[in-house]
């Protein structure tokens, strides 16, 4: 990944933006559940109502075992393209070369 350098006003981060439709519904269901629960079961996130945010660790190896295979590619793409958090709204680009759920 490039060096994230600060600025004045922080750090800036890309994020790569997809619809939900690229996030299996399992993960999904991880997302509400970590955010129903108030961080103490599922998946990692930020949440409004019309998606999610996943940070996207620097390095493979520090992936979360239980993702899933499928989050796991969405987070080598991320990586591919120096992003740092996969960005997923109801509203979000349609990559036609990557799985849709939806």
């Amino acid at each position: 990944m490039s060096e994230v350098l600060p600025t004045p006003a922080g750090l800036v981060c890309r994020h790569l933006d997809l619809s939900t439709g690229h996030l299996p519904v399992a993960e999904r269901d991880a997302c509400e559940l970590y955010l129903s629960s108030g961080g103490t079961a599922g998946r990692s996130c930020l949440g409004g109502p019309y998606g999610w945010m996943i940070y996207v660790p620097t390095e493979a190896e520090d992936v979360p075992q239980d993702v899933s295979p499928e989050l796991a590619a969405l987070m080598v793409q991320a990586r591919k393209q120096d992003c740092h958090y996969l960005h997923f709204d109801r509203d979000g680009s349609i990559d036609g070369t990557l799985p849709f759920y939806d």
